[in-house]
């Protein structure tokens, strides 16, 4: 996610506010706002799924809330406005599909908490799966200061990345139009911001990077590969003859050209596209963390692009399936990619969600499974849904609240964590210490539940033992969880019609988050006592 919009935040446990304002100016210094996404091909799993995930960042303290968009919420030749100056006209009126967008909803009038705007969008759909079984998580943001952006700058009313799962969900019915859709519109209109997005069916995964306006480069993996990617570009040599398996710009290798920074090998029509378009980027913590945690082992800090990036080209020069060269250590289930979430760095105060997604090649309306979790993946647990089937989503899921709020004096009552502010003054600007104030209807609210559990935790001055219980509560919901998809899986088997398969899937998914988010909700009260 675009990391534009950062408000500092930090919690606490009154008793400790002091060591806790340390804490958090200290998290400041060393903790990147950040998305982090890992895919792990079919071939590599207990059960032939193929997993993909991601972490949506941007800061401390920002609802979010997931929901059903109802099958026509925009109808054909509808004027789509986005936050960021792009318009789009839809073409059909749209599925319905799994949304988690920022907090617009109608209990606030649809202002939009991005650009402050009342039209009717989706400001920063994060992910989500449509009614034909289309899957897209896109705002997975990629940077770069290589001097090829200055040869093909992002455009100012291009797509930016908070708009796409949106237009594409209500637009395509499998992965391929999708991919089909999104460049059409990078060709014709440009893009406002660099991406990382995956679009996947139950036939098919694609995979898309850029880093500048127009150029663009989309892959199809398979299930022997894995990777993951925390906000870096991880596609290195491609041979775009591979028509197959890659779709790319027309002006992918002569724009790097222009700049200075192409790799590759002109005459047999193969770029590097790391090192031509982001050659400059170093592997962040989370990339090292990351790797770690898939390999299996310590990897050190002495990475390489090798070490992490995805090809189609083989050392002869080849066209090969597309390939990484990390080999993990065990073939994984969705509770490994629930682990990774849940890394230090990675699991964090700045998660405004995660999203799992689970996709068996079958053809019918389960093939696609989707864990959710809201705010920090550290201390969490991921309900599960069948989203082709969900009609509805938890009450607690959809409140729209006031926004945490900044005070200068410890209030008497309520949920609050002490904060640095940045404010105006006649002298200019200037940090006050105060607090951050959680909404009085916390409670209410599945992710602001969460945003408590999470800070109190993080910096609150509790024993090991304490967060150790804590953790095995976490757990057991985990675990809860887990039973709740078998017993899904098997009564959804059983339905005599889609509807009912409807009625099933929607009440215990519901169901499931419901008890979660009540458990957390005696979690919080407890530690504020």
């Amino acid at each position: 996610m675009n990391i534009e919009r950062k408000v500092y935040i930090m919690s606490l446990k009154s008793k400790s506010i002091i060591s806790l304002i340390v804490a958090f100016m200290i998290c400041l210094s060393s903790c990147a706002m950040a998305c982090t996404a890992i895919y792990v091909g079919g071939d590599l799993t207990q059960d032939g799924a193929t997993l993909f995930a991601r972490s949506e960042d941007l800061t401390n303290s920002y609802n979010k809330l997931m929901y059903v968009s109802k099958a026509g919420e925009y109808k054909k030749g509808e004027l789509y406005q986005g936050c960021y100056g792009y318009f789009y006209t839809f073409s059909k009126d749209s599925y319905s599909f799994t949304t988690m967008t920022d907090d617009n909803w109608e209990a606030v009038d649809n202002v939009c908490p991005d650009c402050g705007g009342n039209h009717k969008h989706n400001p920063y759909g994060a992910a989500g799966t449509n009614e034909m079984g289309l899957t897209v998580t896109a705002t997975e943001t990629l940077y770069t200061s290589s001097p090829a952006y200055d040869v093909d700058p992002f455009v100012d009313s291009g797509i930016e990345e908070a708009e796409i799962t949106t237009i594409l969900l209500s637009e395509c019915a499998t992965a391929k139009e999708a991919v089909d859709l999104l460049t059409k519109i990078y060709d014709e209109s440009g893009c406002n911001n660099g991406s990382g997005i995956f679009l996947a069916d139950h036939t098919e995964v694609w995979y898309i990077e850029n880093v500048t306006g127009h150029q663009y480069i989309a892959v199809k993996l398979n299930g022997s590969v894995a990777f993951v990617q925390p906000n870096q570009s991880v596609i290195a040599l491609v041979d775009l003859d591979d028509t197959e398996n890659v779709v790319a710009s027309k002006d992918l290798i002569a724009v790097a050209k222009e700049a200075g920074t192409y790799v590759g090998d002109e005459e047999a029509n193969t770029i590097n596209y790391v090192l031509s378009y982001n050659a400059e980027q170093t592997p962040s913590s989370r990339m090292l963390d990351g790797l770690d945690y898939v390999y299996g082992k310590e990897m050190g800090e002495d990475v390489t692009f090798d070490d992490y990036t995805i090809s189609n080209v083989d050392a002869s020069g080849a066209i090969v399936p597309f390939y990484s060269n990390i080999v993990l250590d065990h073939t994984y289930s969705v509770a490994d990619i629930i682990g990774y979430y849940k890394i230090p760095g990675i699991g964090k105060t700045g998660n405004l969600e995660t999203h799992i997604f689970q996709i068996y090649s079958e053809d019918s309306l389960t093939d696609t499974v989707e864990w959710v979790a809201m705010d920090d993946g550290e201390f969490n647990a991921f309900v599960p849904y069948y989203p082709m089937l969900t009609t509805d989503t938890y009450k607690a899921l959809k409140v729209s609240t006031a926004e945490a709020s900044f005070a200068t004096e410890q209030p008497e009552s309520g949920v609050y964590y002490a904060a640095t502010a940045t404010q105006r003054t006649a002298e200019g600007r200037v940090k006050v210490e105060g607090f951050k104030v959680l909404p009085e209807n916390w409670a209410d609210s599945y992710y602001w539940t969460f945003d408590a559990l999470s800070n109190l935790l993080t910096y609150g001055d509790y024993s090991v033992a304490e967060i150790a219980k804590v953790n095995c509560k976490m757990n057991a919901l985990q675990n809860h969880c887990y039973a709740a998809f078998n017993e899904m899986h098997e009564a959804v088997a059983n339905a005599e019609s889609k509807e009912a398969a409807q009625q099933i899937a929607t009440q215990i998914s519901m169901q499931t988050a419901e008890k979660v988010h009540t458990e957390v909700v005696a979690l919080v009260n407890g530690l504020i006592q």
